[in-house]
């Protein structure tokens, strides 16, 4: 219980802080931290669960987009770099990301057609299969997760961060961080 209430306290001495500074709205702080908070634990319990499998969240998100990609009949698979800009992580993360899957048998390397020094990552037979069956449990338990809110109360959240995420998109865009790829 302990650790249920020292972030409310801490979160209390904080709003405390900005208003002692001359901050007196601080919504911007605490939505902030409510959605990092959430968001971190919502990953928490997806790990969990693809833990079972031998997966993680982050390998998880890198066999859906190739898994996406095969759906597409993309058979020849991707580009690390490719993966790496769409995922918004870094080479090096990707790299590891991809040796662990290649260690599970899950992808595979092929040289590229169009660039013999380079090669593309596509889905195993294996991959293919754990998707398969991993997906809709993967999906069922993030669907549980929600459960606590009505079908009216999801919409209006999705609808409340779906707008939140243009304006974010287009300050980004008018910013010093406009490269930033959304």
């Amino acid at each position: 219980m302990k650790s249920i209430i020292a972030p409310a306290k801490r979160e209390k001495e904080m709003h405390d802080l900005l208003l002692m500074r001359g901050v007196a709205d601080t919504r911007g702080f605490a939505l902030m931290r409510a959605l990092m908070a959430s968001a971190h634990m919502l990953e928490v319990i997806a790990d969990q669960g693809l833990h079972e499998a031998g997966l993680s969240l982050p390998r998880m998100r890198l066999l859906v987009w190739l898994f996406l990609e095969d759906r597409r009949g993309n058979k020849e698979g991707i580009s690390p770099s490719l993966l790496s800009h769409h995922q918004h992580i870094s080479k090096n993360t990707i790299s590891s990301l991809l040796a662990s899957l290649e260690e599970q048998g899950l992808i595979e390397r092929a040289l590229s057609s169009e660039d013999k020094r380079s090669f593309k990552i596509r889905l195993t037979r294996a991959g293919h299969t754990l998707m398969q069956s991993t997906l809709p449990k993967h999906h069922s338990s993030l669907n549980q997760v929600f459960a606590t809110l009505s079908a009216d109360e999801q919409k209006t959240l999705l609808k409340i961060l779906g707008k939140l995420r243009e304006s974010l998109v287009g300050q980004i865009k008018h910013s010093e961080l406009g490269s930033y790829k959304t």
